[in-house]
């Protein structure tokens, strides 16, 4: 018994290499959906001193290897949520929260962007608040300064003393990939 063989027939190959060669026609051209990536930051130091309403936080992103080969693609990266994460202090203090993002390069000329934002709609579980992006932009350019900057302020009864937290800043990407001949 033989195998069944796979042929190409004369003229689809001639097609193939005509469709090919033809100006301006990309040879192949993908598009992907990138599976959600998150930059960490771990033990975020906060002192709050008794009565406190508010208290802001800064820290950078130095380390954006985890999304490094995204710049160098047509990428279209957009910020989706933060999630906050503390151990031992419940979150339901916090009434609102604002993060901003902006690049953590001096020389930069892009504004510092309100990513994520809730004003007495926060739903914090626990331990745990995820809040969502407030605004839909492609923040590759961001990215590509190889540092950014989150700052975070937050309103509510903020426990007195000496606690931490860790912060996730989750993206989702779409890339496109096109091969000329």
């Amino acid at each position: 018994m033989s195998k069944p063989v796979n042929t190409i027939s004369k003229s689809t190959l001639v097609l193939g290499i005509g469709l090919a060669m033809l100006p301006g026609c990309p040879l192949l051209q993908v598009e992907a959906d990138v599976p959600e990536v998150c930059l960490h930051y771990p033990n975020l130091q906060v002192e709050a001193p008794p009565g406190l309403t508010s208290a802001k936080q800064s820290f950078a992103f130095d380390d954006l290897s985890a999304v490094h080969d995204l710049t160098e693609l047509d990428a279209n990266l957009e910020f989706v949520r933060a999630e906050i994460h503390t151990t031992g202090t419940a979150l339901d203090f916090i009434e609102a929260v604002h993060v901003v993002v902006s690049s953590g390069d001096p020389a930069s000329t892009l504004p510092p962007l309100t990513m994520y934002d809730c004003d007495g709609n926060c739903v914090p579980e626990g331990n745990k608040l995820v809040v969502p992006a407030s605004l839909a932009r492609n923040a590759i350019e961001y990215l590509k300064s190889n540092s950014i900057v989150i700052d975070l302020d937050f309103r509510g009864q903020i426990p007195a003393g000496s606690w931490s937290m860790d912060i996730d800043v989750c993206m989702k990407a779409r890339a496109d990939y096109t091969v000329s001949p």
